[in-house]
């Protein structure tokens, strides 16, 4: 004998019901015609559609609504008593959504809240997990102000350019935490090695630098604008294909990571990033930098054992400020000794490199300078500028990947005209975007939840 139908059973046929009765009056409005174009179809369809939506979210939602009791129970353990209703608006993926819940408050802890909130799963925020996601992904990519336009042409959902800066912020925020705790075990042994075994992997890092602004408001009530510049440590951990005969070629897969931090939390942040990409089971590992010795104190802390490679184009512009002292700007004997020395130290010839600088007697002090420190900077770094060793193994000799990670991550959304950023917001941005522009994207959807 079939159950007899619960009252909850009836409100949700009637619901249904009326839902239905919608959408056919719906269609019957607006269905386009035989002599529509499909521009205009598809217009009325989407019109349609999120007119159906809303509906039914407003439906599912008010049915929700009218389940209320006088009394419930505290977190503290008190029963409290109902104090009336109150109306809550929520950016939703279809819309506006005004709730209208039962405000509870207890007399004991003085806690106000409302029970529906945690059945429909909000938070302190006022939009949904989705749209949040959709902030993320826009707010990584477009100034704010375009963010907020690009999604309410893409969505129908407008969301103010300071609530997307604001909520943006937030989630960029929580994804560094996570990066940060992930580091904190990857530094204690604690993080889970990944299943890949990369045959080589490269890993490369450098510095570029970003407009930021001390406290200010556009009201000058905390003072006159005041800027500089802060450095945003970039790297990359990166897979490349090779050709038949076993050189590498162009990029394959590629990580990234950015903080404006100090290099003792870059350093940790990279090191775990090379770790979920599989440093620690790579065959081989190679360290790329532009020479400076930060670079390759990091390199040694981090990833000892791994073979470092200076960038041969840094290496190449060092010997040609010292050809533009020794022979002028321009001159032809200046290019023919330039183009000498980068042959030789193209074929594992630095001793001819370094006695070739060393030969020079410049009358200035300042080209003497130049020459000791070009000398120091070549002793310093000779066995990381076996060039030719290092094409013969298929290696990549240039830092182009990790220049391009610098302009891709950082510049083109943080360094352009007329931007300044406050120190935590090109933080969360930064984060954003590596996260967003890695071959592997990170699933941003558990960062969007429970925002205050």
């Amino acid at each position: 004998m079939p159950a007899k139908p619960t009252k909850t059973d009836n409100q949700r046929e009637a619901l249904i019901a009326e839902l239905l009765d919608k959408m056919r009056r719906q269609l019957e409005e607006q269905l386009p015609d035989d002599r529509a174009t499909l521009d205009q179809i598809e217009d009325a369809a989407g019109k349609i559609g999120r007119t159906l939506s809303q509906e039914i979210q407003r439906g599912l939602v008010q049915k929700r609504q009218q389940s209320k009791t006088s009394k419930t129970v505290c977190e503290c353990g008190r029963l409290v008593r109902n104090k009336g209703q109150q109306s809550r608006c929520v950016v939703t993926a279809h819309g506006v959504l005004t709730v209208e819940r039962a405000i509870y408050h207890c007399s004991a802890c003085q806690h106000s809240f409302a029970p529906l909130d945690r059945e429909l799963g909000l938070d302190g925020g006022s939009t949904t997990t989705q749209v949040r996601l959709w902030i993320a992904l826009l707010a990584g990519q477009l100034p704010f102000a375009q963010a907020s336009t690009t999604l309410q042409m893409l969505t129908g959902v407008f969301v103010s350019p300071s609530s997307i800066e604001r909520q943006s912020v937030a989630i960029g925020t929580s994804l560094r935490q996570r990066h940060q705790e992930q580091a904190n075990r990857h530094q204690a042994g604690q993080l889970p090695e990944p299943a890949s075994k990369p045959g080589r992997l490269y890993i490369g890092w450098d510095g570029v630098f970003v407009p930021l602004r001390d406290a200010w408001k556009k009201n000058k009530s905390a003072g006159k604008l005041s800027c500089r510049y802060g450095e945003c440590k970039t790297g990359v951990v990166y897979e490349t294909k090779v050709d038949k005969d076993g050189k590498d070629t162009q990029v394959r897969t590629h990580a990234y990571v950015a903080t404006l931090d100090k290099v003792e939390s870059f350093g940790p942040l990279l090191g775990t990033l090379a770790h979920q990409s599989g440093h620690h089971r790579a065959k081989e590992v190679v360290v790329s930098g532009d020479g400076a010795a930060w670079i390759w104190q990091l390199a040694a802390k981090q990833f000892a054992g791994a073979v470092q490679i200076v960038d041969f184009f840094h290496a190449a512009e060092h010997l040609g400020k010292v050809a533009e002292a020794r022979f002028g700007e321009g001159n032809p004997e200046g290019k023919t000794w330039l183009s000498a020395r980068l042959t030789e130290l193209k074929t594992n010839q630095l001793d001819k490199v370094l006695s070739s600088v060393r030969s020079w007697r410049p009358s200035s002090l300042v080209k003497q300078k130049l020459r000791h420190s070009t000398c120091a900077y070549f002793s310093a770094n000779a066995e990381r500028m076996r060039y030719q060793t290092f094409l013969e193994k298929g290696y990549h000799i240039g830092s182009g990947v990790v220049e391009a990670t610098c302009k891709h991550v950082v510049t083109q959304r943080l360094d352009q005209a007329g931007m300044h950023w406050r120190q935590e917001t090109a933080e969360a941005i930064v984060a954003l975007r590596a996260a967003q522009l890695s071959t592997r994207q990170t699933d941003l959807r558990p960062f969007c939840r429970m925002l205050n």
